[in-house]
Parts: C-alpha cells; structure tokens; sequence
C-alpha cells in the first residue's frame, strides 16, 4: 500500500482512506495532484499529511465540490420568501460534520485537523471551485497543447484555444457550480473574494501565454495597447463560450473562406487583428491573420 503525504502538482497518486469506525485503509481511487497552496487560504496546516497538497485533502474537497454541484443544479431556487440562504444551503449540503462522515464515510478528526471552524471549511471549498485552473485538466495541461498547435495557422491556434475549454468544461461539473455561484450570491464574502483572486491569478498565467503567442507569429501590439487588458477580453470571451455553448447555443461565423469559427473564437480573432501589427507595422486583416504561419516555435515560461 503506498500512501503519499504530499504530492506534487500533475502526480496521478492512490487515495487510501481508513473509513468511519476504523478498519483496513481502502483505496477510494485515483486523483491528480494540484497545486492548491495559494487556493485554500484558512486551511489549518499548511503542508504535511494534513495541508494542502495530500491526496486526502484533495480528494476531500473534490468530492464536496461534485457533491454540492448535485445540490445546487437540482435545487437551484429561492425559498418562500423569495431569497437564497446561503448559509442554510451550504450547511445543508456540506455541513461540517454530516458530509464528512455521511457523505465521505470518514472521520471527522479529518475534517476538524484541516477546517476547526465551519465557515473555514466553505469558504475554502468556495475558492476550490471558482480557481482558475477549474478551466483546465490537470491530467492534460493546457501549455504543451498550444505548443502543439503553434505549429500551425494562428487561426487554428485561436480556434483551439478557446473552443477546447467547452470539451473540457461539458463534463466538468465544477465550472457548472462555479457559474451558479457567481449567479446566485455574488454578494456572499467567500465568493466575491474569490472572484477577485481569480481575476488576479488569471493575468499570472495568461499574460505570458499572450506574450509567447505574440511573438511565436512575430506580432507587436499597438503602442497604447496593454497586453493585460487582451487577456481579459480574451478571458470574458472563452468564459462567454463555455456558458452558451453549455446552454446549447452554438452562434457561428462563416469567414471569406468558408470557415467555420464560433463567435468566441472569431471575436478574439477580430480582438488581436484591432490590437496588433506584423514587425513592420502593417496591419493584418482577420484572414490575413487566420492564415498566419509562426515564425518561431512558441516558447512558454
């Protein structure tokens, strides 16, 4: 039996879990490891067998982010009154204790080592679910991919790039509760806090994507244009696609050659021709652009 204390971030590793009452550890599975130390900010033990980077830890909260997923998606409505409890909500699917030893069979020490304190153990199930990296697959980062693609047409990078995160988002229960809980409490602490983190990590990890696709198809932005304020808008446009074509809604465009983008993709295509120059300072038109071939390989931080 191979139990890991501490895994690092990519490692496919065994989750061994003695169940309530005491017994032979049994194995609940697999898990790939995330770097979850800048996620879970009330955590109580900031490394070893009880922080954040053991497999227990992880598995503990990816169970309680699918588990309040159900809850939420099938009982998504305001009471009586007319309003969301959010307390009473969360309590009622991951209360501290019930969840815990109903829901996960295990010990509440395990509960109580991590999180002492309730509203400890939402709120950082609240920042698990709405980090940035609930766009991507662990098992399948998304830099050697876009390498991959680099190889290619800009157009086809783009294509990629933003029509790949709904694959990944359709069965991804955790980018579904993530949405309904920036729609149904935007004002509750725990969320609009974690909407803030997000927006501060997403310019540490796409901002230099940018810069390394700008300058793998030898491509300069405007002298007044910041390439942070490009990652947002690519940003607002890739979460835009994942929810509408989450909803069923599949809006094309059919370009000069008779290309099929969705509106996401074709948008940011637009975004980049409006924002950028070739090394000389001429500017591309869109088709120009799609058909662009790198001029060197793309290199990622």
């Amino acid at each position: 039996m191979e139990r890991v204390i501490e895994g690092q971030p990519g490692d496919e590793v065994p989750i061994w879990i003695q169940d309530r009452g005491g017994g032979q550890m049994r194995l609940r599975g697999h898990i790939v490891i995330e770097d979850l130390r800048p996620v879970l900010t009330t955590i109580s033990s900031k490394q070893g067998a009880n922080g954040p980077q053991n497999p227990v830890t992880q598995y503990m909260l990816s169970e309680a982010s699918s588990y309040l997923a159900d809850r939420l998606l099938d009982d998504a409505f305001p009471g009586d009154d007319g309003r969301y409890s959010v307390p009473r909500l969360l309590s009622s699917a991951l209360g501290h204790q019930p969840f815990i030893e109903t829901v996960l069979g295990m010990s509440q020490h395990q509960m109580l080592r991590r999180w002492p304190l309730a509203s400890d153990w939402y709120t950082d199930v609240v920042n698990y679910i709405m980090r940035p990296a609930r766009f991507s697959d662990p098992a399948s980062p998304l830099g050697p991919r876009l390498m991959e693609k680099a190889r290619g047409p800009l157009g086809a990078l783009i294509r990629f790039f933003i029509d790949e995160s709904y694959k990944e988002a359709a069965a991804s229960k955790t980018i579904r509760v993530a949405e309904a809980l920036q729609t149904l409490w935007p004002d509750y602490p725990p969320v609009r806090n974690a909407m803030g983190a997000y927006r501060e990590e997403l310019l540490v990890l796409h901002v230099p994507l940018y810069h390394a696709l700008l300058d793998a198809y030898d491509l300069r932005p405007h002298q007044d244009v910041d390439v942070n304020a490009i990652s947002w808008a690519f940003n607002g446009l890739h979460a835009r696609n994942v929810v509408e074509q989450l909803a069923g809604q599949h809006p094309i465009h059919v370009d000069q050659r008779g290309h099929e983008w969705t509106l996401a993709a074709y948008n940011c295509l637009l975004l980049v021709a409006g924002s950028c120059t070739d090394a000389a300072g001429t500017s591309l038109t869109p088709e120009q652009l799609a058909t662009r071939a790198p001029v060197r390989p793309m290199q990622l931080p």
